[in-house]
């Protein structure tokens, strides 16, 4: 009877390392990808800037001697943002003016010949006047002689625009987003100092799979697209238009572009884009628990080897996510993946 007992014992130690060697191999469940034709929402996290921006680069160099607007400071087209010493250029000019104050001399006849014309017998006769007789003379009582060097006035004529520009004003209405000036608090000619947003028109780039170009050119065809942002307690609407230039490996660029008026929309700051174009699409629908971190799905190789898919999502509807690109038709796709799941990880199909 012992030895009975002692048999089956080992029979069961057999199977069970039979069981651990050959089934050391993580089980999966799959699912086969496939297309369907679905109503296609786009659902994507965005950030928006300023459409129209502006960088203030002063014109001349010198010592900031007024105070600098900060971020998020409101100007508007002409405002002085900031004051360059202009002391140097004031010296400059000054020195030029005497300069040229000098060059004026002033040349006058010291005796006038004897004059025996009929029109200076009338002018004493009083029949013409003083001026009448200066015409018919042709002749100057006062000869005014400039010799200015060359060279001055245009210099003088640069130094005073220099001061003028010594006052740096805002090139555009908007707010002030960036402050590029260090704390010596000089400016430098060329170099921008601040860049000024328009915060009033926003708009943000993003990526589409071209072959669903059609179905959102149908969508706009037949007004049924909506475009829209929310952070969640807010919706603003928006427009989508693509652009002429295509992005890379069969995607699009669109522009996401929406009025801010009030400036309620911050720029920068994350927001929820969605897409509705109350058309069908085809798309690949997956259980949303198959996603990993970072958009990444696993598949079962041919050989029940574990590979990486990075895919592009549409949007979550309910329990399933719909997939754009990034997974071929027929691919095992792997529906509650484990962290252990890694590239090349040998699997059986349960």
């Amino acid at each position: 009877m012992h030895v009975f007992f002692r048999s089956i014992w080992y029979l069961l130690l057999v199977i069970s390392v039979i069981t651990v060697s050959g089934c050391g191999k993580p089980s999966v469940a799959v699912m086969t990808a496939s297309l369907s034709q679905v109503p296609l929402s786009i659902d994507e996290d965005i950030t928006l800037e300023a459409v129209h921006s502006a960088s203030v680069i002063p014109m001349v160099s010198g010592t900031i001697i007024s105070e600098i607007p900060s971020v998020g400071t409101s100007v508007k087209t002409g405002q002085i943002l900031f004051q360059v010493d202009t002391l140097s250029y004031e010296e400059q000019a000054t020195n030029l003016r005497a300069k040229i104050a000098q060059s004026y001399t002033v040349k006058v006849p010291a005796e006038l010949p004897i004059d025996n014309s009929l029109e200076a017998s009338l002018l004493k006769q009083g029949i013409i006047t003083r001026a009448e007789y200066n015409r018919i003379q042709g002749r100057k009582t006062v000869e005014s002689n400039v010799n200015i060097p060359d060279g001055l006035s245009e210099s003088l004529q640069a130094i005073e625009k220099a001061i003028l520009d010594c006052s740096v004003r805002a090139p555009i209405d908007g707010v002030v987003s960036a402050v590029y000036i260090g704390t010596q608090k000089n400016a430098t000619a060329g170099r921008p100092a601040l860049a000024i947003q328009q915060e009033t028109l926003l708009s943000t780039i993003i990526e589409l799979p071209s072959h669903i170009d059609s179905v959102v050119e149908m969508a706009k065809a037949q007004k049924t697209l909506t475009v829209s942002i929310s952070d969640g307690k807010n919706v603003w609407y928006a427009e989508l238009t693509k652009q002429n230039k295509n992005g890379e490996n069969g995607y699009s660029y669109y522009k996401i572009q929406v009025d801010n008026p009030n400036k309620e929309i911050k720029v920068g700051q994350s927001y929820k884009l969605h897409i509705e174009t109350g058309q069908t699409a085809s798309c690949y629908v997956i259980p949303t628990k198959s996603i990993l971190k970072n958009n990444q799905i696993a598949v079962v190789t041919a050989e029940h080897l574990i590979d990486m898919r990075t895919v592009v999502i549409a949007s979550t509807i309910g329990d399933n996510t719909l997939l754009l690109d990034g997974v071929k038709e027929g691919e095992q796709i792997v529906i509650s993946p484990t962290k252990e799941l890694q590239i090349g990880t040998a699997v059986t199909i349960r």
